[in-house]
C-alpha cells in the first residue's frame, strides 16, 4: 500500500475508532479506566488491561465488527499471541490494540509519538501470530519512538530524525536474535512524512552485509551539495515485500534519495550543465553503492521542489541496475546509466 493510501486507511480508522470508544462509554478525559478488563470479544484475557468490541459502520452503509483494546506494558510473547489469535479468530473488519497506553485507543495518528500499536482488518498479517507477537514486543521494547504491526509488518518511526539513528536502530536490531530473524520490518526516521525520512526496510533476516550497506549509503549523503537537505532510504525487495524464503542470489532492491536544493522550487531548474558540478559527487558515490546491488534493483534521486507545503517533485535519475534509464530518460539519466554499468558487479 502507498503512503496516500495508508494515510487514508488512518484516517477512516480513526474516524471509526473514536465512534466506537465513545460507544463504549469513554469521554473526553484521558484518565485510565479501572483494571476491569471491559467488554467484548478480549476481556478477561491475561494481558489486557481494558477492551471493547462491537459492531459500527466500518464504510457508508456497511457495517462491521471492530475490536479495540489496551494491552498491559508487562505483556509477555505468550499472552500477545493468545490475544492475536482471539482477535483474528474474531474476523473483525477492523481492530486496533495499543501497548500501555493506560487508555483504549481513541484513534490511531499519523504521529503516534513513543506510542505502540497494532492494528488490522484491511488484510491477514503475513506470518503466524507466533512470529508477530515476541517481535512487536522486542521492537517495542528495544527503539525509542513508535513502533505499529500492521498487514505490511512492523513499522518504526524513531523519535530522532538523523540517518545515524537508523545506524544505531539496526546495529541494536541485528544484536537482538529476535529482530535480527524477524520479517518484514521498516525502520526509519522521525520526520512527519514518509518520503522525507530516511531508513532500511528489509525482510528476514537482518544481515550484516545490510547494515554494512546501510553505513555506506549513510555516509554517501555526506557528498550533498552545501546547503542540501538530504535523505535516502533502502528497501529490500523494491517496493513490494519478499515472499517467504526468497530463494538465492537474492531479492531486488531500491535506493530513493530525496534532496531539498537551496533556492530551487522550479522543475527543469537542475540540470547537469547547472548543478552537475555540485551534484556528481553524491549520485556517483551512491551509484557506486546501485552497482553491487542485485539485477532488477531501482536507484531514484528526487527533488522536494516545496518543503513543508503541498507536494511538488521532480525526479531527476531513475535507473535499474541491469537496463539502465527507461524510456524517457531525463537528462542526467544517460551520463549515470554509463557510470552505473561501468561499477555494475558482474
Amino acid at each position: 500500500m502507498g503512503y496516500a493510501g495508508a494515510m487514508h486507511r488512518r484516517r477512516t480508522l480513526a474516524a471509526l475508532l473514536l465512534v466506537a470508544v465513545g460507544l463504549a462509554g469513554c469521554t473526553s478525559d484521558p484518565s485510565p479506566r479501572p483494571d476491569s478488563g471491559g467488554t467484548g470479544k478480549l476481556a478477561g484475557m491475561p494481558g489486557v488491561r481494558d477492551t471493547w468490541s462491537g459492531l459500527q459502520e466500518v464504510e457508508d452503509g456497511v457495517r462491521g465488527l471492530v475490536v479495540v483494546a489496551d494491552l498491559d506494558k508487562d505483556i509477555t510473547p505468550e499472552q500477545l499471541t493468545d490475544v492475536l489469535a482471539a482477535t483474528e479468530a474474531a474476523n473483525p473488519d477492523q481492530y486496533a490494540l495499543s501497548l500501555g497506553w493506560g487508555e483504549l485507543p481513541r484513534s490511531v495518528p499519523a504521529e503516534l509519538g513513543d506510542r505502540d500499536v497494532i492494528e488490522g482488518g484491511y488484510g491477514p498479517l503475513e506470518a503466524t501470530t507466533t512470529d508477530r507477537a515476541p517481535q512487536f514486543l522486542a521492537a517495542a521494547r528495544t527503539f525509542d519512538g513508535s513502533v505499529s504491526l500492521t498487514s505490511r509488518g512492523t513499522e518504526v518511526v524513531l523519535s530522532g530524525e538523523s540517518p545515524d539513528d537508523v545506524t544505531a536502530a539496526l546495529d541494536a536490531a541485528l544484536a537482538d536474535p529476535v529482530l535480527q530473524a524477524s520479517p518484514h520490518v521498516s525502520v526509519r526516521t522521525g520526520e512527519r512524512q514518509v518520503p522525507d525520512s530516511s531508513g532500511v526496510a528489509w525482510a528476514a533476516p537482518l544481515t550484516a552485509d545490510l547494515v554494512d550497506r546501510w553505513r555506506t549509503l549513510r555516509a554517501t549523503l555526506d557528498r550533498a551539495p552545501a546547503g542540501a537537505v538530504a535523505k535516502v532510504r533502502l528497501r529490500e525487495g523494491n517496493d513490494d515485500w519478499l515472499a517467504e524464503g526468497e530463494a538465492p542470489p537474492g531479492p531486488a532492491m531500491s535506493i530513493r534519495t530525496r534532496l531539498v536544493l537551496p533556492g530551487v522550487t522550479d522543475e527543469g531548474a537542475v540540470t547537469p550543465a547547472t548543478w552537475g558540478e555540485r551534484l556528481w559527487p553524491l549520485v556517483h558515490a551512491q551509484l557506486d553503492v546501485a552497482g553491487t546491488l542485485p539485477e532488477g534493483s531501482t536507484y531514484e534521486l528526487g527533488l522536494d521542489l516545496n518543503p513543508g507545503g503541498l507536494p511538488k517533485d521532480e525526479t531527476i535519475v531513475a535507473l535499474t541496475v541491469g537496463r539502465g534509464a527507461g524510456d524517457r530518460p531525463s537528462a542526467w539519466d544517460p551520463a549515470a546509466a554509463r557510470y552505473l554499468r561501468s561499477v555494475t558487479s558482474d
